[in-house]
């Protein structure tokens, strides 16, 4: 790494910090507003409030900063993300000023005048944005050539839908209270279906295809009008929306979208096109896969099962015993290792060489140490799908154990003692009495590990890459989607696994809820 790459790597850090400041101020200044305040002057109100919008307006003079100190030192900082980020600086600055100045202007008129003149400006700047993005386009504006096709074409898809829902609940603002929240869920609502309808014309007049962010913007836009509608009840609830709405953005673009995007192109081929459940029943019909769902139900009851039985054992086994917290650090420590690591090392003790060569594997090495001949423990099956089940042990002893130790000494040592008094054995206060007390922590622990095994990848991947029939669900999910060029087939697996982690999550929640219910 060079000296300048360095110093961009740094700025970098610094433009994530200033951006992460903008974020934060922006909160500080929408939770400090005092409504019921006493009113002051114009002049003296100009004065409360300044910090936060201070802290932005610095945010933004940074960004514009670095964007023009960057640029020509590194790479990746061309002439358009410099216009870009600088423009970005000035409105962000004009933006705080004009905000300050309208809010201090409005502070005596009531709520609802208030929140339809926000909404009023706000359509206007994204109007005014809508309009100006096409002309730079097109090359009317020089200082806006930086903008692309796409961006114009977004602009105008996003745009005008946002000014319309603006313009509207600016105008309900006057309505009754449970008029208006009704009213604002149905317009962000319909603003959401006319970006996906808007999307839907303008890519049927063209042969590139938009792709697929209308729709998660326009869920976005659903989702901030339902929290709309829940945190308007009262004004208690308006600083949960300032927290929720990020989350339920980056939920909805990142987890909600991609999850019903799989699910629809589970039923589709290799080009697109609508294939009905043919996917689902080449899963079921064809060997490959048979063998890739039988495996998985191996590893679903052999790991849990196992992973379970041997770190209550060894918890029972060390507990309140001399050096109790050494052996657990022992068993906990393949927890620290990642999947990966723990492939590689595995895959180091099965290795295997010639008959006529010295072994460095260690399992060979003890093999032929007794006089047998050393096994390609990784090519042959079924024992290789076993041999790969015994890393994920390996891995998952430490966590039942850890979990299950601290719940064997929450059991009250009362009752312990009086099973002794009654004249039972160990066995029987361990089955009795110890298990009972600690089905809670069984559970959790048998559920989470068992969506752990469901979900593997790591380790198959690294060590056999799925050959030799050792493949499981989520490696096959990935060798038809990226490698075979099969993405329907790929989203069904991912589909069928999803169908195979949500009973197990619903029973966990399920007598989670009745624990606490008895509690």
């Amino acid at each position: 790494m060079t000296t300048m790459d360095l110093i961009g790597k740094v700025l970098q850090a610094v433009v994530g910090l200033a951006a992460f400041g903008v974020v934060m101020a922006l909160l500080l200044a929408f939770l400090d507003r005092e409504d019921g305040a006493e009113r002051k002057g114009f002049v003296a109100s100009l004065r409360d409030g300044w910090r936060p919008r201070a802290i932005i307006a610095a945010a933004f003079v940074l960004i514009a900063v670095l964007a023009r100190v960057l640029y020509g030192v590194v790479p990746w900082m061309t002439q358009q993300l410099t216009n870009t980020l600088i423009l970005l600086g000035i409105a962000g600055v004009v933006g705080v000023v004009l905000q300050l100045l309208l809010d201090r202007a409005l502070q005596p008129a009531s709520p609802a005048v208030r929140s339809a003149a926000y909404r009023l400006v706000g359509a206007a700047l994204v109007a005014v944005a809508v309009v100006l993005l096409p002309m730079g386009e097109s090359g009317a504006l020089p200082m806006l050539d930086w903008v692309t096709p796409a961006l114009a074409q977004a602009a105008t898809i996003v745009g005008w839908p946002l000014v319309g829902a603006l313009v509207v609940t600016a105008g309900v603002a006057f309505a009754p209270n449970g008029v208006r929240r009704s009213l604002r869920l149905v317009v962000w609502l319909v603003a959401a279906a006319a970006v996906v309808v808007s999307a839907t014309v303008l890519e049927g007049g063209q042969e590139q295809p938009i792709g697929v962010w209308p729709w998660a913007f326009a869920a976005a836009l659903g989702i901030a009008g339902v929290l709309g509608f829940l945190a308007d009840h009262d004004d208690d609830s308006k600083p949960m929306l300032v927290f929720l709405i990020p989350a339920a953005l980056l939920l909805t673009v990142g987890l909600v979208y991609p999850a019903v995007r799989t699910a629809i192109l589970a039923f589709t081929d290799k080009t697109g096109t609508f294939n009905g459940v043919d996917n689902f029943v080449w899963m079921f019909t064809q060997p490959e896969a048979l063998v890739t769902l039988a495996n998985t139900v191996v590893w679903v009851v052999l790991v849990p099962l196992l992973s379970t039985a041997i770190g209550l054992a060894y918890a029972v086994f060390i507990d309140k015993s001399r050096g109790e917290r050494f052996y657990k650090m022992l068993v906990f420590m393949p927890m620290a290792i990642s999947f990966v690591g723990a492939g590689i090392i595995w895959k180091f003790m099965y290795a295997y060489r010639g008959p006529e060569q010295d072994q460095i594997g260690l399992i060979n090495q003890l093999i032929t140490l007794f006089g047998g001949q050393p096994q390609q423990i990784l090519q042959n099956s079924p024992w290789n799908t076993l041999a790969l089940i015994i890393v994920m042990i390996w891995i998952q002893t430490g966590f039942a154990m850890t979990v299950l130790s601290a719940a064997i000494k929450g059991v009250p040592v009362e009752q312990i003692e009086a099973a002794s008094l009654d004249g039972a054995n160990p066995w029987q206060r361990f089955s009795n009495v110890t298990l009972p007390g600690i089905r809670s922590s069984l559970v959790v622990v048998v559920t989470t590990i068992s969506i752990a095994t469901l979900k593997v990848f790591d380790i198959v991947r690294t060590m056999t890459a799925g050959n030799f029939n050792t493949s499981v669900v989520a490696n096959e999910m990935y060798t038809q989607a990226f490698r075979s060029g099969e993405p329907g087939r790929g989203a069904a697996l991912a589909l069928v696994l999803f169908l195979l982690v949500l009973p197990i999550v619903v029973y966990n929640i399920r007598v989670l809820n009745q624990q606490k219910a008895i509690r």
